[in-house]
């Protein structure tokens, strides 16, 4: 078996379909001051691992890794709904999570009932340190999830080095409009601002970039960026947007632009309820 580059030579609870029935975790992360609390529930309906565990052969264990500060640290804990805080400055950027059930003691001729049929008939010798369950999750800490409807999570418009031309540029933590100085100057001063004109905006410059950034998108190119990571995990959060799942890696042009409308909440809607307003404030103003 393998997960992510995790190779097992026993089945585990978790991985594929090697063993049944795969436990629903969930984790739901807050900020509190200056911590990151991080709740856990693993529902496990799995009898032998639970009796394993109950018999003090194997044990419950979360390991919090983030690889952009090194820190690195395994919570043991009692039951399978448990909490943990870490300080804000320990961590940043992809914050992985590694839920597990993992051996304490050796075990001999390890089987389980809930094996899937290619593994029936087998048995495992398990030594302190092997699998039996692994449930894999992540949290970015630099994502402001109290923002993640807003596009100034995911691109920001700057002044760029082309005196002509826009530019889109994606290396960056955020999309970037990159308006030629002049253009940008006009904007700032403006435009950059509470008003209806966001709007405006979110049709045009805005909806051009991403659509561009989106049919650009390379997961070994941009896949650590914060504005990727935004909106991967808001694919994968939204209901509405599970149907675009596969977008980034198929590169369909209709679906890109649909994906695009929806990451924007119907930019070209929101225009024309925009511009009706500014035409009937102007035509309200009008007097003899």
């Amino acid at each position: 078996m393998k997960n992510k580059d995790v190779c097992f030579p026993h089945p585990v609870l978790g991985v594929g379909d090697a063993v049944g029935p795969k436990p629903p975790v969930k984790a739901m992360i807050s900020e509190e001051g200056e911590e990151f609390i991080i709740n856990i529930s693993a529902d496990i309906h799995n009898e032998d691992i639970l009796k394993l565990i109950h018999d003090g052969q194997a044990t419950f264990a979360c390991e919090i890794d983030c690889p952009s500060t090194f820190y690195r640290k395994i919570f043991y804990p009692q039951d399978t709904t448990f909490e943990i805080k870490i300080k804000r400055k320990e961590v940043a950027k992809r914050v992985n999570i590694d839920f597990t059930v993992t051996v304490i003691k050796n075990i001999k001729n390890y089987t389980n009932r809930q094996f899937h049929p290619d593994y029936q008939g087998f048995t495992f010798d398990l030594e302190p340190g092997d699998l039996l369950a692994l449930v894999k999750m992540h949290y970015d800490a630099d994502i402001k999830y109290d923002k993640l409807q807003s596009a100034g999570s995911f691109m920001t418009i700057v002044p760029g080095f082309d005196e002509k031309n826009t530019v889109y540029y994606l290396h960056n933590s955020k999309i970037e409009i990159q308006l030629p100085q002049t253009l940008y100057d006009d904007y700032r001063v403006s435009f950059n601002g509470p008003g209806k004109h966001a709007n405006i905006f979110h049709s045009s410059i805005v909806f051009n970039a991403l659509v561009y950034a989106l049919l650009n998108y390379d997961d070994e190119e941009y896949g650590n960026t914060l504005w990727a990571r935004t909106l991967k995990y808001r694919i994968e959060l939204e209901p509405r947007l599970r149907e675009y799942a596969d977008v980034l890696e198929n590169k369909d042009p209709m679906m890109i632009m649909k994906l695009a409308q929806e990451l924007l909440d119907n930019p070209y809607k929101k225009l024309l309820e925009s511009m009706h307003d500014i035409i009937d404030s102007d035509t309200s103003q009008q007097g003899y």
